[in-house]
């Protein structure tokens, strides 16, 4: 069997997501040496459980938490992909991934089910559908049938079972096992399917609009699916910390309309520039202009940033949560979130801008960071540069002459007229005074 190239982009691409609720997680994780290119990397973070509801799948089932809930519409899917693959000759593909079972369980921070760690066959047997159903996600192999989201049970939608598949936490199985898989279909034991995975992740990001259209490398090594979508989200030009900055003590942001009011701060859309590599962190500060990349706020942008933090939690470097602790307390009220809306900063698809700010404000429920470590909060840099701004009188001055006379262009014509008239007034008091006293 030889693989296509090509992936299955055209379905990952057409997504609209379900809605979720909130954030949690559990601390646990190590990182471990890079692996040599080609060859699928050893786990770094675990399949860790979350809860509550946020996390829960609303479709496709995947993986060890899921598997007794798994004997359902998926049943059949998850079979046909198997016998797509390997015509049903599975004896020899089962006792290949009993020799990777230990491995694999060890990818996941709790085990559940005493009963079913203690069956092996079960295991394999959830492993080999489940791996299966993935790779026809984002492989096609010359075997493979038409895509399975087309013809999914229940009706599922595209973009319900992307959010499944990619963005939550517990649903995931180990990449290990894809790679094991894919080498048993191609015939190829020194391949790795990273690599066209990697591209239909891409592609799946570019659609919507969290990274820029420039291709980039397949990571060395990944544990799961989201995990190489943290890769892909990594800030490209973090600001470097000034020296005078490292003993003074990081605070909360300020929000934007006191940016803007307290140190005349104006906040300005970034774009996402095609053949440039950039990522919506990419969150940049220039002689008062906060630069913030555009952000479609719909409610599956809630789903990806909090499962995406709750991976973070077993990490060192966690620059997801830094820009959801930036964004949540800048635009946490209606009126920040109307000054970015108008700013073209923020783009929402939710009922109202209030829908928007309470989803926002909710955003870092049970999340704790370390605000004063740069190696969490890559944002560091720039709340030092804007508090040091806020704190001149000039610029309260001025930012507040702006806020409350030059609101907009009819404002501005009435305090210049204003203006004026006050300074010719006070010339011709002043001409008067002299007048009096010089006589001549």
């Amino acid at each position: 069997m030889i693989m296509d190239s090509c992936s299955n982009l055209d379905i990952l691409m057409s997504c609209k997501a379900e809605p979720d609720v909130e954030a949690a997680g559990a601390r646990r994780g190590t990182e471990t040496s890079p692996m040599p290119t080609g060859r699928m990397a050893t786990i770094r973070v675990a399949i860790s459980r979350v809860r509550p509801q946020l996390f829960t799948p609303h479709g496709v089932l995947i993986g060890l938490y899921n598997h007794r809930k798994g004997l359902s519409q998926w049943t059949d899917v998850k079979e046909k992909a198997v016998v797509d693959l390997f015509h049903g000759e599975v004896d020899e593909v089962m006792r290949e991934l009993e020799n990777v079972e230990g491995e694999a369980r060890r990818c996941y921070a709790h085990l559940p089910d005493p009963i079913l760690c203690s069956e092996q066959s079960s295991f394999s047997h959830m492993l080999l559908h489940d791996g299966c159903y993935l790779l026809s996600l984002f492989v096609k192999y010359e075997t493979n049938a038409p895509q399975y989201p087309e013809t999914a049970a229940g009706g599922v939608s595209d973009g319900a079972v992307v959010r499944d598949t990619v963005f939550l936490l517990e649903n995931q199985i180990p990449l290990l096992v894809l790679d094991k898989i894919h080498q048993l279909v191609t015939g190829d034991t020194d391949s790795c399917v990273l690599e066209s995975i990697s591209v239909a992740v891409q592609g799946l990001l570019q659609a919507q609009l969290y990274i820029s259209k420039k291709p980039q490398p397949a990571p060395q090594q990944s544990s799961h699916l989201l995990h190489l979508v943290h890769h892909y989200f990594q800030p490209t030009n973090p600001p470097p910390e000034r020296a005078g900055n490292t003993a003074r003590r990081t605070g909360r942001w300020r929000r934007a309309t006191e940016y803007r009011c307290h140190g005349n701060v104006r906040f300005k859309p970034e774009d996402l520039v095609e053949g440039k590599e950039s990522t919506i962190l990419d969150v940049s500060y220039q002689v008062g202009t906060l630069w913030i990349p555009r952000l479609q706020v719909n409610s599956n942008t809630w789903t990806i940033l909090r499962n995406l933090m709750a991976l973070e939690e077993q990490m060192t470097r966690r620059p997801v949560t830094a820009y959801c602790v930036f964004l949540s307390q800048v635009a946490g009220t209606v009126e920040d979130v109307k000054l970015l809306v108008r700013a073209g900063i923020v783009q929402q698809f939710l009922s109202s801008e209030k829908q928007v700010a309470q989803d926002l404000a909710n955003l870092l429920t049970g999340v704790v960071l370390d605000v004063d470590n740069l190696d969490q909060n890559y944002l560091k840099p720039i709340w030092h540069d804007l508090d040091m701004r806020c704190n001149k009188w000039v610029n309260r001055f001025m930012g507040t002459c702006r806020e409350q006379h030059c609101r907009n262009g009819l404002y501005t014509i009435a305090f210049v007229i204003t203006a004026i008239l006050f300074a010719c007034g006070l010339l011709q008091a002043v001409f008067a005074v002299l007048s009096y006293k010089y006589k001549k």
